[in-house]
Parts: C-alpha cells; structure tokens; sequence
C-alpha cells in the first residue's frame, strides 16, 4: 500500500480529527496501557497521508526517533510489538475467520474470564495473540484457542513477560 503525504492546513484537517485522537485509537486498539502517553507522543510525529481511494488520516512513520520516544517516555516498545504481531499473522490460516476485535480482544475476553485487568490482562492478550490458533469448534464453527503442542512455550512466556503462572 502507498501512502502519498498530504500537506494540508485548516479546515482539511480539521475534518479529519486530531492526530490525537488518532493516536488514542489506535493505542486502545492494541492494548497499550499508557494510551494518552501513545497518543501524545503518536501526535508529535503524526503527519496527514492521502491513501488511494482519496480518504486522508494520521499516520506515524515507524522512525528511530518516534520508536525511541514512545518507548522512554511511555515503556511502549513498537518494535517488539509489531514483531509480534507479525509472528501471528505468520501462523493464521489463510481463510480462517477473525475473532472480533483480533486476537487481542480474544485474548482480552479470555483475560477476563480467568480474572486477569489492567496491565496482567493485556500483557495475556499479546501472549495469547502470538500462540493462538484457530481449532474447529461445535456446528462448524471455529473457536480460537492454543494448541496442545505449544502450551509448554506459551506458559512459560505468560510466565516471563506477565508473571502469570497458568
């Protein structure tokens, strides 16, 4: 995908909201847990992009220096993060359906169900989003959940990143 910076004033970006909020969005999205520090610092480095279709919004390029900011003042690492997200869309299978709200949000769900919040709870859902994978489930459906030849690995690293022990 091309993006193609915009450079615009006004009432232009105004229509678009503020890289904030943005910000926020996409923060909240991922599970972060310091999301207005993300936010602050996503709008910083924000600039307007015109994808293909004509639609403008806030982008911030993965640079050194934004990749650095976010992780001293907020203790959000990007790179690791979106190696990790990469790792899990390594292991989909093409055409299985998506849970609602990504793997994260099904991490989150399950967080919840086992009594985990706030910062144990997230740190389970991008654990879970790495090794979850997706299992045939009753009346053809497809539920996801970890396989049995990765739970070893995965509790040993809901382990040492969390400090949860299953």
């Amino acid at each position: 995908m091309s993006f193609v910076a915009a450079c615009l004033s006004g009432p232009a970006v105004a229509q678009q909201g503020s890289a904030y909020s943005a910000g926020l969005r996409v923060a909240q999205s991922r599970g972060y847990d310091n999301a207005a520090c993300y936010a602050r610092v996503f709008a910083k480095h924000a600039i307007v992009i015109e994808k293909s279709g004509g639609r403008r919004g806030w982008y911030a390029p993965s640079t050194p220096a934004y990749n650095a900011e976010q992780r001293s003042r907020c203790g959000i690492d990007r790179l690791e993060d979106i190696a990790a997200r990469r790792e899990a869309q390594r292991f989909a299978v093409p055409g299985a359906p998506r849970p609602r709200g990504g793997l994260h949000g099904a991490g989150m769900r399950v967080a919840a169900q086992r009594g985990y919040s706030g910062r144990e709870a997230t740190c389970f859902a991008r654990v879970y989003a790495v090794y979850a994978s997706p299992q045939p489930a009753p009346r053809g459906m497809v539920k996801y959940a970890i396989p049995d030849a990765s739970l070893h690995t995965y509790s040993q690293e809901l382990f040492q990143r969390c400090g949860i022990s299953r």
